[in-house]
């Protein structure tokens, strides 16, 4: 009986090589944790960085949309006439500060350009429409 309790019972050999090798195991999910982390970081570091390159991408291309626009004289003749410096020919205007708002269906206003005209119908349309069907 003794025999097999000691055979049942680790010896301080095994108890030491079960320790090794838990302290093996140890050290190495450690080193594998840290370089997971550091590859996680990374990832982050990229993807912020893709979009940052975006975002830089999208404003060149606007400055470069607004440098050809400068570029055209045409444009800057109506940007110049905004500061009063338009041609020889020209009669530049202010509207006077006290100036009265214009109605809603003024001409030229976006009512008036917008909106759909209603024709106008007569009543007997209306009712024949009504009872004959349309």
């Amino acid at each position: 009986m003794r025999i097999g309790l000691e055979r049942a019972l680790p010896t301080t050999a095994a108890r030491l090589r079960i320790l090794v090798v838990l302290v093996v195991v140890l050290a190495f999910l450690l080193v594998v944790g840290r370089s997971l982390i550091g590859a996680l970081e990374v990832n982050a570091e990229i993807s912020r960085l893709r979009d940052e390159n975006a975002a830089l991408a999208a404003k060149a291309e606007a400055l470069s949309a607004e440098r050809i626009l400068l570029d055209d004289a045409a444009f800057l003749d109506l940007i110049a006439r905004g500061y009063s410096l338009g041609s020889s020919v020209e009669r530049p205007f202010v509207l006077a500060a006290d100036a009265t708002e214009l109605p809603a269906d003024a001409p030229g206003s976006a009512a008036r350009r917008l909106t759909v005209i209603e024709e106008v119908r007569s009543p007997i349309d209306a009712w024949i429409e009504v009872l004959f069907g349309g």
